[in-house]
């Protein structure tokens, strides 16, 4: 085992350890597949991935260990239209999602979108949490398809 994958493996065993958690074979090797990439992926594509060295494992697996990987601060879950997408880099930022492709692209974080949209909430009298600006319409490949 590689020393990245060891480092990886480490952590989240840590991770779920003080959160009272079981380390299972399907959360590491979910894990594996997630660590050291950036990249946004849904439960379905994570499945097929893994189904190469997890056989067995079942979809409903999948969305759960997805899920506690949130709580944990691994992925976070993007509100993006279709399929639940959850974004490997779990710092805040903000997203586009192509409605032609369903393309999902980082932004960056905290632009005035996500500022203004925070003080609304916090106007509105609501504890804000997180927060993240998910803008919709053309991505600029499928842009060049009008020319």
């Amino acid at each position: 085992m590689s020393d990245t994958r060891a480092q990886a493996d480490g952590r989240l065993v840590e991770r779920l350890r003080g959160a009272g958690m079981r380390v299972t074979p399907q959360r590491l090797a979910l894990h594996r597949l997630l660590a050291g990439s950036h990249r946004h992926v849904t439960a379905e594509g994570l499945l097929r991935e893994a189904s190469g060295e997890l056989p067995g494992l079942a979809l409903p697996t999948v969305y759960s260990t997805l899920e506690l990987f949130v709580e944990l601060g691994i992925v976070r879950r993007v509100a993006a239209p279709g399929a639940a997408r959850y974004d490997t880099d779990a710092r805040p930022h903000d997203h586009f999602t192509c409605a032609t492709c369903g393309g999902l692209f980082d932004l960056g974080s905290g632009g005035a979108g996500h500022d203004e949209a925070v003080r609304a909430a916090e106007a509105a009298g609501h504890a804000v949490a997180a927060a993240a600006v998910v803008v919709t319409g053309r991505c600029a490949t499928c842009r060049r398809g009008d020319d």
